[in-house]
């Protein structure tokens, strides 16, 4: 047999308790927002790293896309690329903050409407890359410049990561600057 409240009893019972929330848990874990919204999540950890996940930057080129949503206790200058991409591509950020947030979800790239995306947390940038047969010093050379032949050996494996390096021009070349996996080798 069904219980059936009436007005005063729901009337009380949210005066007490609180207006009911859908999917609270959920809404916890991905900084405030429903899952079925979540193009793509990077834990706090992948956001503290140098460089910029291919995978949000492609979420952020989603025409679906409308906010990136970054936890407060990520210090701004370690998402200041993500910040800069969101601008850049004109979708909304904002900063969220609560004691009650659940796991590790640091970042989201959400959409305005239901998506429900199959595969909505990205794989770790350093194992893919691992996987792929990059060596160490050339995952770790983040933000430094490579020469033509590491350059190419990204661009052959794993293309959308070169956003994450710079090439040496032929010009520095000239000047002595040296690619930053290739010396350390020497």
């Amino acid at each position: 047999m069904v219980e059936r409240k009436s007005n005063l009893e729901k009337t009380v019972e949210y005066g007490l308790y609180g207006t009911p929330e859908l999917k609270k848990e959920e809404r916890l874990r991905y900084l405030g927002e429903f899952r079925e919204r979540v193009l793509k999540a990077l834990t706090v950890e992948q956001v503290e790293e140098p460089g910029v996940y291919p995978e949000i930057l492609d979420a952020l080129c989603d025409p679906r896309a409308s906010k990136l949503i970054l936890r407060r206790d990520i210090d701004l200058e370690r998402a200041r690329d993500y910040l800069e991409l969101a601008k850049k591509k004109k979708v909304a950020f904002k900063r969220v903050d609560s004691p009650k947030f659940k796991g590790d979800i640091g970042l989201v790239v959400v959409s305005s409407n239901a998506v429900d995306e199959s595969h909505i947390l990205v794989e770790d940038r350093k194992e893919r890359l691992r996987a792929l047969g990059l060596s160490e010093d050339l995952i770790n050379a983040v933000g430094k410049k490579l020469c033509l032949k590491c350059w190419n050996k990204i661009e052959t494996l794993y293309p959308k990561e070169l956003i994450n390096y710079r090439r040496i021009t032929w010009l520095e070349s000239l000047t002595g600057t040296r690619c930053a996996v290739c010396s350390r080798k020497k």
